[in-house]
């Protein structure tokens, strides 16, 4: 393979993983503007969860479809669902048909299991490492230009052009694709999918969403949040059984007998409920009024700009929690990011209130939340089979855009706990004490996602290849 071919391969795949990112940040960007339509920080709040909830279970079923019917083919697919996603939302007028849209787009959070997948099929062996972490890298890149060019889109024109410009993004991607990738192969099956087991998760996490969005309105013990969370519960055991039960299952819940599979992804858990939840909290800190007497008030635009160092920055962590990895395992990785989000969001609990200090503490928390990100597929990578690879890695793109969704679901409540009515009478928005109540339970979570990792073998090196 020349070294062009290779360049156009890796290029197209990082846009498409760029997209991804990109769909999944702007959202944020138009937070302020949302509220302000809608009257409903909850409301809007689901436009988030729904978007990582579809990505959860598009990820169960495209990393091992791409592995049957081939990768480049179920990708081109989820980008041209996300486009047609995006139109709809761009166009929408109303709610329903915004939160439609959204639900489409979200097939866009199963791209990287099929990058990654795709990485390995197409370089040479030793440039997988690198274009894995290339890969991890694009959503730095992606949620960069989510930010930015979705708060400059925001602020200049209204939050219908940040769906507009996914759309294009989306399309870009789809071209880059199609041309540059060559056609992947199709594996032969000798048993009937598990059709059954790869979709039933879905209805358990959207049990377990509405408790928690719910059950503060009904109430603890109400007999509507125990059906629900019992309900959820019997699924998941269903999902279980059926996945175990399974000649040969969509989603192999066996690989967590693994004991650095279950730990990678139990990692993956906290940190999504917690340390990725970053651009919710400050774009909600940055962008609420000043007499909130927390929020800073900045534009979507500068919300996005104040974010801007710490993406670029999160560029390089991706390759250098591989390169930790590789040679001194999964472990150290972990620690060394676990500690720096943990610190991170200390420091944003005791000085949160000029726009230079949070650009610092962002760059510390993003940098570490970036290796905590890149480290569980390099661990992955070395503890299942090879034609395990792309099947575990969707397995953690379920589990992080699950957990994802349930941050984001639980940081909205958080920072509902305690509210302040503008002037007006018009929205709402987080008083400081709600602000501290959620960074407090960050902190915790990432403190013990940080722990977890001391379950991995100290020094074992994982083979990302």
């Amino acid at each position: 393979m020349t070294k062009g071919k290779m360049a156009a391969i890796i290029a197209a795949l990082w846009i498409a993983e760029m997209t991804g990112s990109f769909e999944t940040a702007m959202i944020y960007a138009a937070l302020k503007a949302l509220i302000a339509d809608f009257k409903d920080p909850v409301l809007v709040g689901w436009l988030v969860t729904t978007y990582l909830l579809i990505g959860a279970g598009a990820a169960a079923l495209a990393g091992r479809l791409g592995d049957i019917y081939g990768r480049r083919r179920v990708l081109l697919v989820l980008l041209a669902v996300g486009v047609a996603g995006s139109l709809i939302s761009a166009f929408s007028i109303n709610y329903a048909m915004l939160l439609t849209g959204r639900a489409m787009q979200g097939l866009t959070g199963a791209i990287l299991p099929l990058t990654v997948g795709l990485v390995r099929e197409n370089l040479p062996r030793e440039r997988v490492p690198m274009g894995i972490g290339l890969m991890i890298s694009g959503a730095s890149a992606g949620t960069a230009g989510g930010l930015v060019i979705g708060g400059m889109i925001v602020d200049h024109y209204s939050w219908h052009g940040i769906f507009a410009g996914s759309a294009v993004f989306a399309a870009v991607a789809f071209v880059a694709i199609w041309l540059c990738l060559p056609r992947s192969p199709r594996v032969a099956r000798t048993a009937p999918l598990d059709w059954l087991g790869g979709v039933l998760f879905v209805p358990a996490i959207l049990a377990l969403l509405l408790a928690i969005s719910s059950g503060p309105k009904w109430g603890l013990f109400d007999a509507r949040t125990l059906g629900t969370l019992a309900g959820g519960a019997a699924l998941f055991a269903l999902w279980v059984r059926q996945s175990l039960r399974a000649v040969d299952p969509l989603f192999d819940v066996r690989l967590f007998r693994n004991r650095q599979v279950l730990v990678a992804n139990l990692t993956t858990a906290l940190v999504a409920m917690s340390t990725l939840q970053i651009t919710l909290v400050f774009s909600v800190l940055l962008q609420a009024p000043r007499w909130t007497m927390v929020g800073l008030g900045v534009t979507a635009t500068l919300a996005g700009l104040v974010k801007l160092p710490s993406n670029i920055g999160s560029l390089f962590a991706g390759p250098l929690s591989g390169w930790l990895t590789q040679r001194h395992g999964g472990r150290i990785g972990m620690l060394i990011g676990g500690l720096l989000t943990s610190v991170g969001w200390l420091m944003a609990m005791a000085m949160h209130g000029s726009i230079t200090g949070i650009a610092v503490i962002l760059c510390v928390i993003s940098f570490g939340a970036t290796m905590l990100f890149a480290v569980g597929p390099t661990i992955l990578a070395g503890a299942v089979p090879p034609d395990r690879t792309s099947e575990a890695a969707g397995m953690m793109t379920v589990v992080r855009q699950a957990f994802l969704g349930i941050g984001a679901q639980l940081v909205t409540l958080l920072l509902a706990t305690h509210t302040v009515i503008g002037p007006d009478g018009g929205a709402s928005y987080p008083t400081e004490r709600a602000f501290m109540l959620t960074m407090g339970v960050i902190v915790a979570l990432s403190l013990a996602a940080t722990a977890l990792a001391l379950a991995l073998p100290k020094g074992a090196q994982e083979d990302a290849i």
